[in-house]
């Protein structure tokens, strides 16, 4: 049997990955997932080799008042605003889609610039994606964790991936053959697609940012390279590991669900 291991959510895009108990999963994915994301003075996102600076930064988004709460590993807080007040403009996201964001004003650039030494903004997603990357979400199974972690020499943690869902299943890597099937989990039907082509953030800490462990080494060792769904970026290969997935009917999914592999 297989069920729900855990579930990951990101309020503010490259900073610390959150364990929820349980989801909203709407059409563009986990309700509030990377609704936010830091920017650079260029007007871009953080670049993907400088996720790492951010993820001791712990933030937490509370709907009913919209407003945040920044956390720092020594345990200071700042809570502020959450609304896109300020200027708004288009981030081209890799050539793949505009995303209209929005600047939230408040506290955010001053703490966030003090931090990072360099000017960086909070940014709020205006477009129904917002900053996730492809497909609306992600899974990796624990199967697909053992085996990584004996090609890397040590346990490797599923926050490396920043899945969404991590499926507990003892089978290594049962999710390949999944492309195209459909999974009835909790109260969603999702609609499984390709693997996850990967990059060297995996190697970084997923809480302290420092790069500890060369997880990328060892997918290019025993997986195979893959490209994006539907043609999108075709020349990016990379070694593919946990998978994208599609929402086909909305709902909740909570830790210890059971999973169901549909034909």
């Amino acid at each position: 049997m297989i069920t729900v291991a855990q579930l990951g959510q990101v309020f503010v895009k490259a900073t610390q990955f959150l364990h929820p108990e349980a989801v909203e999963i709407v059409k563009s994915g986990i309700r509030h997932d990377r609704e936010f994301a830091l920017v650079e003075d260029n007007d871009g996102f953080i670049p993907s080799a400088k996720h790492g600076e951010f993820f001791p930064l712990k933030f937490t988004f509370e709907a009913a008042t919209d407003s945040l709460c920044l956390e720092y590993p020594d345990g200071r807080r700042t809570v502020g605003q959450a609304q896109g007040t300020g200027r708004a403009w288009g981030i081209d996201h890799v050539g793949l889609r505009t995303i209209e964001v929005a600047e939230v004003e408040g506290p955010w650039t001053a703490e966030l610039s003090a931090f990072a030494g360099r000017t960086i903004r909070l940014a709020r997603c205006l477009s129904t994606s917002t900053a996730i990357d492809v497909c609306p979400l992600t899974l990796l199974t624990t199967g697909a964790l053992r085996r990584v972690a004996r090609e890397v020499g040590g346990t490797v943690e599923a926050a490396r991936f920043r899945a969404g869902l991590v499926l507990d299943n003892h089978l290594e890597h049962e999710e390949d053959g999944w492309d195209g099937r459909r999974l009835r989990i909790g109260t969603a039907l999702l609609k499984v697609r390709t693997a996850v082509p990967r990059c060297q953030i995996t190697g970084f800490n997923p809480s302290t940012g420092v790069r500890d462990q060369e997880v990328m080494k060892a997918l290019i060792r025993y997986r195979r390279k893959t490209t994006l769904p539907d043609g999108m970026l075709p020349d990016h290969a990379r070694p593919g590991f946990a998978s994208y997935a599609e929402v086909i009917e909305p709902g909740w999914v909570r830790v210890g669900d059971t999973v169901e592999v549909l034909s």
